[in-house]
């Protein structure tokens, strides 16, 4: 037997409209109930007559018509009153107070007037004189005993300006006022809870879109398998299973390009070598160095093949270690500047990061021959930056051109326009490994024209977040100097 959650669950819609219409109305349905909650517990009775400011007003309205009544026509119209308004208790009244006897229109004692009168402060006798609109005489005829078996509430006597005199019922308000701070804590508790729930049941929505668009991109840019959501509106879990699908035929396209791409340039690498041994039996000096130098081109692009299928397309095999960048940047530096290149360290930093050094220094490389390729001399500085750590090979060449420079990181594109290989000086495959390789480390390359002329091209990279027992940063930095 499923569980009563289990059952709950099979009600709600797969669909993601389904689930939003579902959330609008739960929205409004419980916006709604907790309104007529709090109209309930605020509200005023039904009952008109019930209410005591509502008895309050028909006793001045009934003052104010014996008020301007002729004294022949007071008797009927109290009569009329007494009968229609029988919760009031309206009776005629000769003016007497309950302790002196003194009628009230020849200067009896006044509500309020005497010292702890107890309805001095009283709410519905202050009702009863708003509801008037003039001065009204009321006595308190309770004052001195109140009877038995009496309903709650005090009998006053009332004398209008105009003479007129009666006896009535004046209910108690037992209710405390409505305090207008409650009704503003009752919606603003209403407007939190509602936007709460909301704010709950929209990120429960979209948090499968949120796993899917990370995966999407991070397929995109470094083809890592990560975990498609399995879970939530149906048409989520169909795109994910379609994305699934996408990119494992394209990821066993890649494979496939790059197996083939391998074994052409790895046997292509047999013949030139046959080719090389042949050409040196050429007695034509001439053509045998011609025949040399195509090989030697034939042999550069096969080792570039190689090392683009290496280096580019699989990036990221074997554990990371902790790497001082620095101490890379300074191997590269002296070896190039040995072979008698005008390459020089400016500034470092030493920063440890997660990666594999080969790798690393590879993609160092390459940046620093273009540099001294195209520049003639390369500056490199490490510095650290809010992400990590970034390492800057500038140069004094031509740069880039800002049309040309996102088609230069693609492989095979090289920024010489003569593309042929008389004249070309590379096969355009160093920029695209630097960016494979820093793409596997969850880096950034840019490409950037310096003033006046010149090209910056920076790696940054996100600095180690621990150092790991098996791997002390002192045994990784000699790692590193030693590669």
């Amino acid at each position: 037997m499923r569980a009563p959650w289990t059952r709950l669950r099979t009600l709600v819609p797969s669909s993601v409209a389904g689930q939003i219409a579902l959330l609008i109305v739960a929205a409004v349905v419980l916006a709604h109930a907790m309104a007529t909650l709090a109209f309930f517990t605020l509200r005023e009775p039904w009952r008109p007559d019930d209410h005591p400011g509502v008895a309050a007003t028909r006793l001045a309205t009934v003052a104010r018509l014996l008020d301007g009544a002729a004294p022949a026509d007071r008797p009927a119209l109290l009569a009329n009153a007494a009968r229609m308004l029988p919760t009031l208790r309206i009776e005629p009244w000769d003016g007497t107070g309950p302790e002196t006897g003194r009628s009230e229109a020849t200067g009896g004692d006044r509500l309020g007037d005497r010292p702890g009168d107890r309805l001095g402060d009283h709410s519905m006798v202050q009702r009863l004189r708003d509801g008037f609109g003039r001065p009204l005489g009321i006595t308190d005829l309770w004052a001195d005993r109140r009877p038995a078996d009496t309903p709650a509430g005090v009998r006053v006597g009332i004398v209008t300006p105009a003479g007129a005199r009666l006896s009535a019922l004046v209910p108690d308000d037992d209710r405390p006022p409505m305090r207008q701070g409650a009704i503003i804590f009752t919606f603003v508790f209403l407007a939190v809870a509602v936007s709460l729930i909301s704010l709950w049941a929209t990120r429960a929505l979209t948090a499968p879109l949120a796993r899917l668009a990370e995966a999407a991109d991070a397929f995109g840019t470094r083809m890592n398998f990560v975990d498609l959501p399995e879970n939530g509106p149906r048409e989520v879990v169909t795109l994910s299973r379609a994305l699934d699908r996408m990119r494992a035929r394209v990821r066993r396209l890649v494979d496939d390009r790059t197996q083939m791409l391998a074994a052409i340039s790895h046997d292509l690498r047999t013949p030139i070598t046959r080719l090389r041994l042949r050409a040196e039996f050429i007695e034509d000096d001439h053509a045998r160095s011609m025949t040399l130098r195509d090989l030697d081109q034939m042999n550069g692009l096969v080792e570039a093949a190689l090392s683009f299928v290496r280096d580019g397309q699989s990036p990221g095999g074997g554990a990371r270690i902790l790497v001082d960048l620095a101490s890379i940047v300074q191997t590269v530096a002296d070896e190039f500047a040995d072979i008698g290149a005008d390459v020089r360290v400016d500034e470092t930093r030493h920063v440890l990061v997660q990666g594999r050094p080969d790798e690393l220094q590879r993609a160092i490389v390459n940046l620093v021959d273009n540099a001294v390729k195209y520049g003639g001399a390369a500056r490199l500085t490490v510095t650290q930056t809010e992400r990590g750590i970034a390492v800057d090979i500038s140069d004094d060449g031509p740069g880039i051109p800002e049309s040309e420079r996102d088609a230069m990181l693609q492989p095979f594109v090289r920024g010489d326009r003569a593309r042929n290989l008389d004249t070309a000086s590379g096969f355009g495959l160093g920029l695209s490994i630097v960016l494979a390789i820093v793409d596997s480390h969850e880096g950034r390359f840019t490409l950037r024209n310096r003033t006046p002329r010149g090209l910056t091209a920076r790696i940054e990279l996100p600095r180690a977040a621990a150092a790991s027992p098996s791997n002390s940063p002192t045994e990784a930095t000699h790692r590193a100097a030693a590669e």
